[in-house]
């Protein structure tokens, strides 16, 4: 008869290897039901103040994937495998830091998902545009316009088409921007062609 012997682990450590796969259960599933109330009630409700913006890492959404990720590869490793506890909660604890960033960026890249096009269709958007001057515009200085978008006044830097300067309080077109400098003509040139 071939005896086999399996180490002697402490009653202590035993206790809690044997508590882990639980501890790794619940935690997958708290981090299921909070995904789903985050889910159902949105981020906006649960936050207390609502004055400074959220933190990507430290919100509701970010625990959620933490707890589903150290739940999710805590379980089987601690229910099948002789490493010891702080092995098991190392891995897990990484798994749920890799989860946590796995959900940022898949929703980074979901929400700003053409944002480039749109800024760029924006500026198409703006050609047309009436506009005041500002501060003075001459041929070797840009001035500033101001104009308003969507209910709210925008200042941007300005050169002018001409060579003509153009000085505060003259109405002109917005012809394009480019890197954040509009080029303008005077309205009353436009209108003429018009």
């Amino acid at each position: 008869m071939i005896r086999t012997s399996e180490p002697r682990i402490p009653a202590t450590q035993s206790i809690l290897v044997r508590s882990l796969p639980i501890l790794f259960l619940v935690a997958f599933i708290a981090g299921l039901v909070l995904a789903v109330i985050v889910m159902l009630h949105g981020v906006e409700h649960t936050r207390r103040n609502r004055s400074r913006a959220p933190s990507p890492f430290f919100n509701l959404p970010a625990l959620a994937a933490f707890f589903v990720g150290f739940g999710a590869v805590g379980y089987p490793i601690a229910s099948r495998s002789q490493l010891p506890a702080w092995a098991i909660l190392l891995i897990a604890a990484g798994s749920g830091v890799l989860t946590i960033s796995a959900m940022i960026t898949l929703l980074a890249r979901w929400a700003l998902r053409g944002a480039a096009a749109r800024a760029l269709a924006d500026e198409h958007e703006i050609q047309g545009q009436l506009a005041v001057v500002t501060r003075d515009i001459t041929a070797a200085n840009p001035g500033e316009i101001t104009y308003e978008l969507l209910g709210q006044q925008i200042r941007i830097p300005a050169k002018t088409l001409s060579a003509k300067p153009l000085s505060a309080g003259a109405e002109v077109v917005i012809d394009r921007i480019e890197e954040g400098i509009a080029f303008v003509e005077e309205w009353a040139i436009v209108e003429q062609r018009i």
